[in-house]
């Protein structure tokens, strides 16, 4: 991947977690965001490599076609992100939901990527739980 795409994958996925708004013992640091995306791009065929790149600057600069403000999500505040996301997420074109939930996906997979996030959210484990929750963006 490219830089402009690491600052993209950086901006567009960490909007998933409200800018930390969800619980805040979840540690967020150090999730790899551009890796997630990188790994599907480099695992997948070079058909969808080029879809899933598409998709990132579809969703990175939709503050310029959705809100027609020229800026890209990298600009953002993380709560302006997080708006947008939503409104991308219940888009009435289909293609356009279907982008968000594409990253939102790859947003959920970066955060279990992360040792310290798996640690926290107790999944796998049954003994000894401590609930945390993430704000949900968008319902979906």
């Amino acid at each position: 991947m490219i830089a402009i795409e690491k600052r993209w994958a950086e901006a567009v996925l960490s909007g998933f977690t409200a800018g930390g708004a969800g619980d805040p013992r979840l540690p967020l640091e150090g999730v790899d965001y551009p890796g997630a995306i990188a790994s599907l791009v480099d695992h997948g065929n070079a058909i969808s490599a080029v879809g899933v790149r598409l998709a990132l600057c579809a969703i990175a600069t939709a503050p310029a076609w959705h809100w027609g403000q020229p800026r890209t999500m990298v600009e953002l505040a993380p709560e302006e992100r997080a708006a947008l996301l939503t409104e991308l997420l219940e888009h009435h074109t289909f293609a356009v939901r279907e982008l968000a939930i594409l990253m939102k996906i790859q947003a959920a997979m970066a955060l279990f990527g992360s040792p310290a996030v798996r640690l926290a959210s107790t999944y796998g484990r049954t003994a000894g739980r401590r609930a945390v929750h993430l704000r949900t963006v968008g319902g979906a």
